[in-house]
Protein backbone atom coordinates (compact mmCIF):
# COMPACT_ATOMS: atom_id res chain seq x y z
CA UNK A 1 0.00 0.00 0.00
CA UNK A 2 1.32 3.10 -0.97
CA UNK A 3 1.50 6.29 1.13
CA UNK A 4 0.67 9.54 -0.27
CA UNK A 5 2.65 12.46 0.99
CA UNK A 6 0.16 15.65 2.05
CA UNK A 7 1.44 18.62 0.48
CA UNK A 8 1.19 21.96 3.28
CA UNK A 9 -1.92 23.50 2.45
CA UNK A 10 -1.10 27.15 1.33
CA UNK A 11 -2.21 29.55 4.01
CA UNK A 12 -5.73 31.79 2.71
CA UNK A 13 -5.53 35.32 2.25
CA UNK A 14 -8.26 37.26 3.79
CA UNK A 15 -7.97 40.10 1.65
CA UNK A 16 -10.04 43.28 2.62
CA UNK A 17 -11.57 44.71 -0.36
CA UNK A 18 -13.59 47.09 1.29
CA UNK A 19 -10.85 48.37 2.70
CA UNK A 20 -8.74 48.55 -1.47
CA UNK A 21 -11.99 49.80 -2.80
CA UNK A 22 -11.65 53.19 -1.15
CA UNK A 23 -8.00 53.59 -1.19
CA UNK A 24 -8.33 52.93 -4.74
CA UNK A 25 -11.56 54.98 -5.23
CA UNK A 26 -9.42 57.57 -3.47
CA UNK A 27 -6.54 57.48 -5.29
CA UNK A 28 -8.88 57.74 -8.72
CA UNK A 29 -10.39 61.15 -7.56
CA UNK A 30 -6.94 62.36 -6.44
CA UNK A 31 -5.57 61.63 -10.01
CA UNK A 32 -8.99 63.27 -11.20
CA UNK A 33 -8.70 66.44 -8.93
CA UNK A 34 -4.97 67.14 -10.01
CA UNK A 35 -6.23 66.57 -13.56
CA UNK A 36 -9.51 69.52 -12.94
CA UNK A 37 -6.29 71.79 -11.19
CA UNK A 38 -4.16 71.87 -13.90
CA UNK A 39 -5.09 74.95 -15.44
CA UNK A 40 -4.63 76.99 -12.46
CA UNK A 41 -1.41 75.52 -11.95
CA UNK A 42 1.48 78.44 -11.74
CA UNK A 43 3.15 78.36 -15.04
CA UNK A 44 6.42 76.97 -13.93
CA UNK A 45 4.83 73.59 -12.71
CA UNK A 46 4.43 71.01 -15.48
CA UNK A 47 0.62 69.59 -14.91
CA UNK A 48 1.48 66.37 -16.54
CA UNK A 49 4.41 65.89 -15.05
CA UNK A 50 2.23 66.39 -11.89
CA UNK A 51 -0.44 64.10 -12.90
CA UNK A 52 2.49 61.50 -14.20
CA UNK A 53 4.61 61.38 -11.13
CA UNK A 54 1.16 61.24 -8.37
CA UNK A 55 0.72 58.05 -11.00
CA UNK A 56 3.96 56.75 -9.95
CA UNK A 57 3.51 57.59 -6.34
CA UNK A 58 0.23 55.34 -5.93
CA UNK A 59 1.77 52.34 -7.78
CA UNK A 60 5.03 52.73 -5.47
CA UNK A 61 2.56 52.83 -2.34
CA UNK A 62 0.95 49.66 -3.63
CA UNK A 63 4.08 47.80 -4.12
CA UNK A 64 5.28 48.79 -0.99
CA UNK A 65 2.19 47.72 0.79
CA UNK A 66 2.31 44.72 -0.60
CA UNK A 67 5.84 44.06 0.64
CA UNK A 68 5.43 45.10 3.92
CA UNK A 69 1.75 43.14 4.91
CA UNK A 70 4.20 39.65 3.32
CA UNK A 71 7.45 40.64 5.49
CA UNK A 72 5.12 41.02 8.64
CA UNK A 73 3.90 44.00 10.72
CA UNK A 74 5.99 42.81 13.33
CA UNK A 75 9.25 44.37 11.84
CA UNK A 76 7.33 47.20 11.42
CA UNK A 77 7.18 47.86 15.56
CA UNK A 78 10.56 46.86 16.58
CA UNK A 79 12.31 48.85 13.29
CA UNK A 80 10.55 51.79 13.86
CA UNK A 81 13.46 52.90 15.88
CA UNK A 82 15.88 52.15 13.06
CA UNK A 83 13.85 54.82 11.20
CA UNK A 84 13.25 57.11 13.87
CA UNK A 85 16.94 58.35 14.14
CA UNK A 86 17.34 58.30 9.97
CA UNK A 87 14.63 60.56 10.26
CA UNK A 88 15.72 62.67 13.04
CA UNK A 89 19.33 62.98 10.98
CA UNK A 90 17.52 64.55 7.78
CA UNK A 91 15.59 67.06 9.87
CA UNK A 92 18.57 68.24 11.34
CA UNK A 93 19.93 68.75 8.15
CA UNK A 94 16.91 70.65 7.35
CA UNK A 95 17.61 72.91 9.92
CA UNK A 96 20.89 73.26 9.51
CA UNK A 97 20.32 74.34 5.99
CA UNK A 98 17.74 76.62 7.51
CA UNK A 99 20.20 78.00 9.58
CA UNK A 100 23.79 77.41 8.89
CA UNK A 101 24.76 75.86 5.68
CA UNK A 102 23.44 75.35 2.10
CA UNK A 103 23.37 72.02 1.52
CA UNK A 104 22.44 70.87 -2.00
CA UNK A 105 18.74 69.60 -2.99
CA UNK A 106 17.25 71.28 -0.05
CA UNK A 107 15.73 74.53 -0.98
CA UNK A 108 12.85 76.33 0.96
CA UNK A 109 9.11 77.11 -0.10
CA UNK A 110 7.46 79.53 1.26
CA UNK A 111 9.89 80.39 3.35
CA UNK A 112 9.53 76.57 5.21
CA UNK A 113 12.48 74.67 5.12
CA UNK A 114 11.00 71.10 5.07
CA UNK A 115 11.19 69.08 1.61
CA UNK A 116 14.28 67.09 -0.16
CA UNK A 117 14.77 67.15 -3.80
CA UNK A 118 14.33 63.73 -5.39
CA UNK A 119 15.38 64.14 -8.59
CA UNK A 120 12.78 62.92 -11.15
CA UNK A 121 10.58 62.27 -8.43
CA UNK A 122 9.68 65.36 -6.62
CA UNK A 123 10.36 66.32 -3.28
CA UNK A 124 10.67 64.11 0.12
CA UNK A 125 9.03 65.24 3.41
CA UNK A 126 10.64 64.16 6.14
CA UNK A 127 8.46 65.45 8.91
CA UNK A 128 5.43 63.23 6.98
CA UNK A 129 7.06 59.55 7.48
CA UNK A 130 7.96 61.08 11.69
CA UNK A 131 4.14 61.59 12.33
CA UNK A 132 3.60 57.70 11.28
CA UNK A 133 7.25 57.13 13.32
CA UNK A 134 6.11 58.48 16.18
CA UNK A 135 2.88 56.73 16.85
CA UNK A 136 4.62 53.47 16.09
CA UNK A 137 7.21 54.10 18.79
CA UNK A 138 4.17 55.60 20.84
CA UNK A 139 2.54 52.45 20.36
CA UNK A 140 5.25 50.38 21.68
CA UNK A 141 6.06 52.47 24.40
CA UNK A 142 2.26 52.36 25.51
CA UNK A 143 1.87 48.51 25.11
CA UNK A 144 5.27 47.78 27.21
CA UNK A 145 4.15 50.40 29.91
CA UNK A 146 0.73 48.51 30.24
CA UNK A 147 2.17 45.67 30.96
CA UNK A 148 4.92 46.29 33.92
CA UNK A 149 2.11 49.07 35.42
CA UNK A 150 1.02 48.19 38.80
CA UNK A 151 -1.56 50.87 39.68
CA UNK A 152 -3.78 52.94 38.10
CA UNK A 153 -2.25 56.14 39.63
CA UNK A 154 -0.89 59.69 38.64
CA UNK A 155 2.15 58.78 39.18
CA UNK A 156 2.41 55.46 36.39
CA UNK A 157 0.60 58.12 34.04
CA UNK A 158 3.31 60.68 34.67
CA UNK A 159 5.80 58.27 34.02
CA UNK A 160 4.48 57.12 30.74
CA UNK A 161 3.81 60.66 29.65
CA UNK A 162 7.77 60.90 30.03
CA UNK A 163 8.12 58.34 27.92
CA UNK A 164 6.55 59.43 25.35
CA UNK A 165 7.85 62.80 25.52
CA UNK A 166 11.42 61.64 25.74
CA UNK A 167 10.39 60.21 21.69
CA UNK A 168 8.13 62.94 20.17
CA UNK A 169 9.72 66.01 21.66
CA UNK A 170 12.44 66.49 19.58
CA UNK A 171 11.00 65.78 16.35
CA UNK A 172 8.46 68.53 17.52
CA UNK A 173 11.15 70.78 18.05
CA UNK A 174 12.81 70.06 14.89
CA UNK A 175 9.86 70.44 13.18
CA UNK A 176 8.08 73.66 14.44
CA UNK A 177 11.49 75.24 13.59
CA UNK A 178 11.31 74.42 9.71
CA UNK A 179 8.63 76.22 10.51
CA UNK A 180 5.52 73.88 10.23
CA UNK A 181 2.57 74.45 12.82
CA UNK A 182 0.47 71.84 10.29
CA UNK A 183 2.41 68.62 11.08
CA UNK A 184 3.41 69.09 14.83
CA UNK A 185 -0.46 69.40 15.54
CA UNK A 186 -1.30 66.19 13.22
CA UNK A 187 1.35 64.41 15.61
CA UNK A 188 0.42 65.74 18.70
CA UNK A 189 -3.58 64.61 18.18
CA UNK A 190 -2.17 61.36 17.10
CA UNK A 191 -0.54 60.90 20.54
CA UNK A 192 -3.42 62.23 22.20
CA UNK A 193 -6.18 59.64 21.03
CA UNK A 194 -3.54 56.73 21.49
CA UNK A 195 -2.87 58.32 25.55
CA UNK A 196 -6.82 58.52 25.74
CA UNK A 197 -7.40 54.73 25.44
CA UNK A 198 -4.29 53.77 26.81
CA UNK A 199 -5.92 53.30 30.13
CA UNK A 200 -4.66 56.35 31.98
CA UNK A 201 -6.77 58.02 34.74
CA UNK A 202 -9.70 59.91 32.96
CA UNK A 203 -8.92 63.15 34.92
CA UNK A 204 -6.18 63.91 32.59
CA UNK A 205 -8.59 63.25 29.34
CA UNK A 206 -11.12 65.68 31.67
CA UNK A 207 -8.06 68.03 32.32
CA UNK A 208 -6.76 68.55 28.73
CA UNK A 209 -10.39 69.25 27.14
CA UNK A 210 -10.87 71.97 29.64
CA UNK A 211 -7.13 73.15 29.25
CA UNK A 212 -7.70 73.14 25.05
CA UNK A 213 -11.10 74.90 25.28
CA UNK A 214 -9.32 77.59 27.37
CA UNK A 215 -6.75 78.16 25.64
CA UNK A 216 -8.98 78.50 22.41
CA UNK A 217 -11.48 80.70 24.43
CA UNK A 218 -8.39 82.79 25.55
CA UNK A 219 -7.03 83.62 22.25
CA UNK A 220 -10.81 84.19 20.74
CA UNK A 221 -11.26 86.41 23.45
CA UNK A 222 -7.90 88.53 23.61
CA UNK A 223 -8.01 88.70 19.61
CA UNK A 224 -11.44 90.13 19.36
CA UNK A 225 -10.96 93.08 22.75
CA UNK A 226 -6.89 93.05 23.64
CA UNK A 227 -5.57 92.39 19.96
CA UNK A 228 -2.40 94.50 21.43
CA UNK A 229 -1.70 91.79 24.10
CA UNK A 230 -2.07 89.13 22.04
CA UNK A 231 0.35 90.54 19.39
CA UNK A 232 2.41 91.19 22.46
CA UNK A 233 2.23 87.28 23.77
CA UNK A 234 2.79 85.54 20.20
CA UNK A 235 4.41 88.47 18.53
CA UNK A 236 3.01 89.72 14.65
CA UNK A 237 4.18 85.75 13.45
CA UNK A 238 2.57 84.50 10.10
CA UNK A 239 0.86 82.09 12.48
CA UNK A 240 -1.30 85.33 13.67
CA UNK A 241 -1.55 86.76 10.11
CA UNK A 242 -3.38 83.20 9.64
CA UNK A 243 -5.66 84.12 12.26
CA UNK A 244 -6.66 87.59 10.88
CA UNK A 245 -7.33 85.83 7.84
CA UNK A 246 -9.96 83.08 9.12
CA UNK A 247 -11.90 85.76 10.62
CA UNK A 248 -10.95 88.95 9.10
CA UNK A 249 -11.34 87.97 5.76
CA UNK A 250 -12.59 90.71 3.93
CA UNK A 251 -10.68 93.03 5.77
CA UNK A 252 -7.73 91.09 4.55
CA UNK A 253 -9.07 89.99 1.00
CA UNK A 254 -5.80 91.10 -0.66
CA UNK A 255 -3.18 89.63 1.85
CA UNK A 256 -4.32 87.30 4.51
CA UNK A 257 -7.29 86.31 3.99
CA UNK A 258 -7.37 85.93 0.07
CA UNK A 259 -6.65 82.09 -0.07
CA UNK A 260 -9.86 81.93 2.02
CA UNK A 261 -11.84 84.47 -0.05
CA UNK A 262 -11.24 82.40 -3.14
CA UNK A 263 -12.15 79.19 -1.87
CA UNK A 264 -15.24 80.36 -0.55
CA UNK A 265 -16.13 81.88 -4.00
CA UNK A 266 -14.97 78.40 -5.30
CA UNK A 267 -16.95 76.51 -3.28
CA UNK A 268 -19.93 79.15 -3.12
CA UNK A 269 -20.63 79.87 -7.08
CA UNK A 270 -20.08 76.02 -8.09
CA UNK A 271 -23.67 75.11 -7.48
CA UNK A 272 -25.09 71.29 -7.64
CA UNK A 273 -23.35 69.98 -10.03
CA UNK A 274 -20.11 72.06 -10.38
CA UNK A 275 -18.60 74.38 -13.17
CA UNK A 276 -17.23 71.50 -14.94
CA UNK A 277 -13.85 69.40 -15.35
CA UNK A 278 -10.84 72.00 -15.39
CA UNK A 279 -12.77 75.31 -15.12
CA UNK A 280 -11.26 78.73 -13.96
CA UNK A 281 -13.79 80.60 -12.13
CA UNK A 282 -11.73 81.85 -9.02
CA UNK A 283 -7.70 80.97 -9.38
CA UNK A 284 -6.65 79.27 -6.10
CA UNK A 285 -3.34 79.02 -5.03
CA UNK A 286 -1.60 75.66 -4.63
CA UNK A 287 -4.63 74.04 -5.69
CA UNK A 288 -2.99 70.78 -6.30
CA UNK A 289 -2.37 70.33 -2.60
CA UNK A 290 -4.22 72.31 0.40
CA UNK A 291 -7.01 73.66 -1.79
CA UNK A 292 -7.67 70.44 -3.75
CA UNK A 293 -11.12 69.94 -2.18
CA UNK A 294 -11.87 73.62 -3.23
CA UNK A 295 -10.83 72.50 -6.78
CA UNK A 296 -12.81 69.14 -6.94
CA UNK A 297 -16.11 71.22 -5.40
CA UNK A 298 -15.61 73.98 -8.19
CA UNK A 299 -15.18 71.22 -10.53
CA UNK A 300 -17.98 68.76 -9.41
CA UNK A 301 -20.29 71.27 -7.15
CA UNK A 302 -22.22 70.15 -3.95
CA UNK A 303 -22.64 66.76 -5.55
CA UNK A 304 -19.04 65.72 -6.02
CA UNK A 305 -17.56 67.45 -2.78
CA UNK A 306 -20.42 65.19 -0.73
CA UNK A 307 -19.39 62.19 -3.10
CA UNK A 308 -15.62 62.70 -1.82
CA UNK A 309 -16.54 63.40 1.51
CA UNK A 310 -18.50 60.42 1.80
CA UNK A 311 -15.54 58.17 0.89
CA UNK A 312 -13.03 59.71 3.45
CA UNK A 313 -15.89 59.19 6.24
CA UNK A 314 -15.99 55.53 4.98
CA UNK A 315 -12.41 55.02 4.85
CA UNK A 316 -12.65 56.48 8.64
CA UNK A 317 -15.35 53.86 9.78
CA UNK A 318 -14.13 51.09 8.05
CA UNK A 319 -10.68 51.92 9.82
CA UNK A 320 -12.73 51.70 13.69
CA UNK A 321 -14.36 48.83 12.93
CA UNK A 322 -11.52 47.07 12.26
CA UNK A 323 -9.91 48.65 15.30
CA UNK A 324 -12.79 47.80 17.74
CA UNK A 325 -12.48 43.81 16.25
CA UNK A 326 -9.10 43.27 17.02
CA UNK A 327 -8.02 42.35 20.55
CA UNK A 328 -4.19 43.01 20.19
CA UNK A 329 -3.57 46.45 22.41
CA UNK A 330 -0.64 47.45 20.58
CA UNK A 331 -1.71 47.54 16.90
CA UNK A 332 -5.43 49.15 18.26
CA UNK A 333 -3.02 51.74 20.03
CA UNK A 334 -1.48 52.61 16.68
CA UNK A 335 -4.16 52.20 14.22
CA UNK A 336 -6.64 55.10 17.34
CA UNK A 337 -3.86 57.12 16.60
CA UNK A 338 -3.59 57.07 12.86
CA UNK A 339 -7.90 57.62 12.81
CA UNK A 340 -7.00 60.21 15.25
CA UNK A 341 -4.69 61.55 12.70
CA UNK A 342 -6.70 61.13 9.88
CA UNK A 343 -9.90 63.16 11.28
CA UNK A 344 -7.81 66.12 12.09
CA UNK A 345 -6.77 66.58 8.84
CA UNK A 346 -9.57 65.86 6.85
CA UNK A 347 -11.56 68.24 9.23
CA UNK A 348 -8.89 70.33 9.54
CA UNK A 349 -8.40 70.76 5.22
CA UNK A 350 -11.95 70.68 4.47
CA UNK A 351 -12.90 72.89 6.90
CA UNK A 352 -10.43 75.72 6.29
CA UNK A 353 -12.15 75.71 2.76
CA UNK A 354 -15.30 76.68 3.76
CA UNK A 355 -14.05 79.29 6.94
CA UNK A 356 -14.94 76.52 9.52
CA UNK A 357 -11.18 76.64 10.48
CA UNK A 358 -7.81 78.88 10.31
CA UNK A 359 -6.18 77.71 7.10
CA UNK A 360 -3.09 75.50 7.41
CA UNK A 361 -0.16 73.63 5.17
CA UNK A 362 -2.21 70.88 6.09
CA UNK A 363 -3.18 68.33 2.99
CA UNK A 364 -5.94 66.23 2.58
CA UNK A 365 -5.82 62.40 3.21
CA UNK A 366 -4.91 60.59 -0.24
CA UNK A 367 -6.47 63.25 -2.03
CA UNK A 368 -3.83 66.29 -2.45
CA UNK A 369 -1.22 65.64 -4.54
CA UNK A 370 2.77 64.63 -2.85
CA UNK A 371 4.32 61.01 -2.63
CA UNK A 372 5.47 62.31 1.15
CA UNK A 373 2.27 62.28 2.75
CA UNK A 374 0.51 59.08 0.43
CA UNK A 375 4.02 56.89 1.57
CA UNK A 376 3.72 57.81 4.88
CA UNK A 377 0.31 56.03 5.85
CA UNK A 378 1.43 52.81 3.79
CA UNK A 379 3.06 51.41 7.06
CA UNK A 380 -0.36 52.02 9.22
CA UNK A 381 -2.00 50.71 6.04
CA UNK A 382 0.12 47.50 6.20
CA UNK A 383 -0.92 46.95 9.80
CA UNK A 384 -4.72 47.76 9.02
CA UNK A 385 -4.49 45.07 6.11
CA UNK A 386 -2.83 42.28 8.27
CA UNK A 387 -5.18 43.09 11.63
CA UNK A 388 -8.43 42.88 9.03
CA UNK A 389 -6.77 39.61 8.04
CA UNK A 390 -5.99 37.62 11.27
CA UNK A 391 -9.68 38.73 12.03
CA UNK A 392 -11.10 37.34 9.34
CA UNK A 393 -9.35 33.80 10.19
CA UNK A 394 -10.60 33.57 13.16
CA UNK A 395 -13.92 34.09 11.95
CA UNK A 396 -13.31 31.70 9.12
CA UNK A 397 -11.55 28.98 11.15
Amino acid sequence: MTSRRSTPKTPEINADYGLIFLLLSLSAISLLAIYGALPLLPYWLSGIDLIIKQLIWIIIAIVLLGGLVWAGIDRLFTGAIVAYWILMGLLVLLLMDKYVLDLPLIAPVNGTTAWITLPGLGTLQPSEFMKIVVLILCANIIHQHNEQKRSMSFAEDLRLFVKILSVALPPLVLIVAQPDTGIPLVIIVGIAVMLGISGIRREWILYSLIGVIALVGLILFLFFNFESVLINLVGASYRLNRVYGWLRTEEYISSYGLQLYQSLLAVGSAGWWGHGLQSVVVNLIEPQNDFIFAVFAQNFGFIGASVLLLLEMLLDLKIAAIALSYKKPRERYLIAGVLGMLLFQQIQNMGMIIGLTPITGITLPFVSAGGSSLLSFVPALAVLFVMSHRIKSKRTY
